[in-house]
């Protein structure tokens, strides 16, 4: 009998044939016991045959709505078994994931008041520019400082790593929001414990988004909306842009 996963690792995806092959492959070389649970939208292209290749545990959502980014993630970590919830985008490359957890779970255990990590985030090699590396490191340095130093809490949901028991005391994620809802849990997760921004690894991702609609239209848009939800409890759109 193959021994309880440690990690569940719980992937949203949408459309996602694209980069999803590449970003469940590097999870073949992790040694550490965890399970894949991919939690998808509506996929109409490859994404469910490529998902299916790699895992079991797979949710669809079947209403005829849009669902939103909390929902997809609350439902992820439902049907998770381990003691840690890994929350990650379809377009981000762990590298080394095998001495990249060891790593991270070494910090948690090392540190028991810590309940939540993200890391830096860079392009993924082919999609590298000075322009993208100039707009990604303010960023980068923001969670790092809000986490590490001020303790309040912030992260964007290309990767969130997080104690299962913490997650669910807290809730989850905020089902309501369109979008924020991965700031929004760091952000209460800090009222309870420690989270940390770990600058020594970093995650690889697309970029898809920025670049299709451009470097200051996200920030302008990432900056409305997180205002929106600290201050008036909700997203500051109804519906958020599927970039693929």
């Amino acid at each position: 009998m193959p021994p309880s996963p440690v990690i569940s690792i719980i992937i949203d995806t949408l459309r996602e044939e694209q980069y999803l092959e590449r970003t469940l492959r590097a999870f073949n070389e992790l040694t550490i016991p965890h399970e894949i649970i991919i939690t998808d939208g509506g996929s109409k292209d490859g994404t469910l045959t490529i998902a299916r290749r790699y895992t079991k545990k797979i949710i669809i959502w079947q209403e005829s709505r849009r669902q939103t980014f909390g929902e997809a993630k609350n439902a992820g970590a439902k049907l998770a078994s381990g003691a840690f919830l890994v929350f990650m985008d379809a377009d981000v490359l762990i590298p080394n994931p095998r001495a990249f957890f060891e790593e991270l779970l070494r910090i948690f255990n090392k540190n028991q008041k810590l309940i939540a990590m993200t890391v830096p985030l860079k392009p993924l090699p082919e999609n590298h520019s000075l322009k993208d590396r100039f707009f990604c490191e303010p960023l980068n340095w923001f969670y790092i400082i809000t986490n590490n130093v001020f303790h309040s809490g912030n992260s964007s949901g290309e990767f969130q790593m997080v104690r299962t028991e913490a997650f669910h005391a807290e809730g989850g994620f905020k089902e309501r929001l369109m979008a924020g809802e991965d700031n929004e849990l760091f952000r209460e997760l800090a009222n309870h414990g420690r989270t940390l921004s770990y600058w020594k690894l970093f995650a690889s991702h697309s970029l898809r988004r920025v670049h299709k609609l451009g470097w200051l239209q996200v920030y302008a848009s990432w900056i409305k909306n997180g205002f929106s939800v600290v201050f008036r409890g909700k997203a500051a759109y109804n519906e958020w842009l599927i970039v693929r």
